[in-house]
């Protein structure tokens, strides 16, 4: 399979028809090898519209969906960022194209092997990829510029929010009317705004579910 020519096809086809006009977003994302980031068997389904498997409790978001939710974050090149279900590694080396530096956490071992690898042999050098619980991230490298979620979840912790520098902002994907939408939170002093951009369907991020309360 010609993966240069998918590349550019996912770009033209995928990319550029929905609302993705950055620039940096289309060519950091017509250069980094999407194929190198899924599971063999799955390498032609890698330019695909389609959310892929990584393992049991983990997919990769869609390509024209991630770079809309990149867009959205608006990456300066002195952020640090914190990129919360770094899967394979796949978003985190696009953000490491725009920002100063990523933090790539994810909760199964397996991927986090995977991540640092394939990122090592692209020779991207500006992410550090950890073992970390989701829900909590990672507070010894906070404050955090921005904060990348890579799935839908309820709502981001307190844990992840008290890691927000001032003015920085988390982007994630929640349950909104009764449908998924793209949402933006953005600290200012102690206070956090809250912005719903637009409707976005991701996986599921089962660790941030609600744990069940029992009660006699």
């Amino acid at each position: 399979m010609d993966f240069e020519r998918a590349r550019t096809a996912m770009v033209d086809s995928q990319i550029r028809p929905n609302a993705v006009t950055d620039f940096d977003i289309i060519r950091i994302m017509s250069d980094v090898p999407r194929e190198n980031f899924v599971p063999a068997a799955q390498r032609q389904l890698a330019y695909l519209d389609q959310h892929l498997t990584l393992s049991e409790q983990r997919k990769m978001i869609s390509p024209m969906r991630l770079a809309q939710l990149i867009q959205l974050a608006d990456f300066k090149k002195t952020d640090i960022v914190l990129d919360v279900a770094c899967g394979t590694g796949y978003a985190a080396a696009i953000i490491a194209g725009l920002a100063g530096s990523v933090v790539a956490i994810d909760d199964q071992a397996g991927l986090v092997d995977e991540a640092t690898e394939i990122l090592a042999d692209l020779e991207i050098g500006n992410v550090a990829v950890l073992n970390a619980d989701l829900r909590t991230g990672c507070s010894k490298e906070a404050p955090f510029d921005v904060i990348f979620i890579e799935g839908a979840i309820e709502s981001p912790t307190l844990e992840l929010k008290e890691q927000l520098a001032d003015g920085g902002r988390i982007v994630c994907v929640e349950p909104a009317n009764g449908v998924l939408s793209a949402v933006v939170y953005t600290k200012s002093g102690s206070d956090i705004a809250r912005r719903e951009a637009f409707n976005a369907t991701v996986p599921q991020l089962a660790a941030f579910s609600s744990v069940a309360e029992f009660s006699l």
